[in-house]
């Protein structure tokens, strides 16, 4: 495989927590970048700092091929597990969603000679995963794998930065003298900070050994939910918080109902709560061997989001 000359990106998901950091790494290494997001005003600040701003949906494949026109690279960072703007359909299957929206990708790549792609799923995906969210991620993969693209996928487990949504229910538990922790708390993580993340995901786009390939990231360790967030109590400068565990059966039972009210995808908290009975635990060595670098530790990376 020969390496690729970008000098163009596409960020779909600019507006979420990974995609806003993979574009600061973009901007930082001098790409051009593009970002695509359904409401562009949420990215007015990207767009301050030179980004150029366009609005789409995946789900939209017209939007997607006006979007990556003139493109090099597209960088996919979408999450079909949120709640769904007013005037869509609530009631979506997430997982085919999100596969309806990456054909809409390849698409639009087809149709304008881009020929490189980058795509965050999560640690454990695999054909025979318990959790639907698994399974469809691991078919989201080799749908793009199959697509005749220069793709690559990355896997972490619980990214830590400032703006991540599960990160942030930890940050606020590890706050609290007493937290309500759904679960045991004994499922495993290996955490990787945000900026590293979009290290990788950006390090990764001229790479052709990088090319179908997934790769897991993240650091050394592997702690329990319970460890993570006394040691962000620790660096909070509090004492260990008191938790309280909450069985997930009555939540699991009342799951339909809180997705068609919240207007979440349908079966999208049916798949996080399976998700919290399954380790998030992976391999980084082959991508650390491409792209060499010392990911933050747990502490230290809660300490860049703490400013401590």
């Amino acid at each position: 495989m020969e390496a690729r000359d970008i000098s163009s990106v596409l960020v779909i998901g600019a507006s979420g927590f990974v995609g806003r950091h993979a574009v600061g790494e973009l901007l930082e290494k001098g790409y051009r970048v593009r970002c695509v997001a359904r409401r562009p005003e949420a990215i007015e600040d990207l767009a301050a700092r030179g980004c150029e701003v366009v609005k789409g949906d995946i789900t939209d494949a017209g939007s997607m091929g006006r979007a990556l026109d003139s493109m090099d690279a597209v960088v996919v960072c979408v999450h079909t597990l949120l709640p769904r703007a007013r005037g869509t359909d609530a009631s979506a299957d997430f997982v085919e969603t999100e596969l309806e929206g990456l054909r809409n990708i390849v698409a639009g790549c087809r149709a304008n000679n881009v020929g490189r792609l980058v795509y965050v799923t999560f640690l454990g995906v695999r054909p025979d995963a318990e959790n639907p969210w698994t399974r469809g991620r691991w078919k989201a993969e080799q749908y793009l794998f199959d697509s005749g693209l220069d793709v690559t996928v990355f896997r972490p487990g619980m990214i830590v930065g400032t703006g991540g949504r599960g990160f942030g229910v930890l940050m606020s538990q590890a706050r609290n003298p007493v937290s309500v922790i759904l679960g045991n708390g004994r499922q495993r993580f290996q955490h990787i900070a945000v900026t590293d993340l979009a290290y990788y995901l950006v390090g990764s786009l001229a790479r052709p050994e990088t090319f179908g390939q997934a790769f897991d990231v993240g650091g050394s360790e592997i702690l329990s939910y319970n460890q993570m967030v006394d040691l962000a109590a620790g660096v909070l400068g509090r004492g260990r918080t008191v938790k309280l565990h909450l069985p997930r059966w009555p939540l699991a039972m009342a799951a339909p109902l809180i997705e068609r009210v919240s207007r979440m995808p349908r079966g999208s908290l049916r798949a996080f709560l399976a998700g919290l009975k399954t380790d998030s635990v992976g391999d980084p060595g082959p991508i650390q061997r491409i792209l060499p670098r010392q990911p933050l530790s747990f502490t230290e990376a809660v300490k860049q989001v703490a400013g401590r």
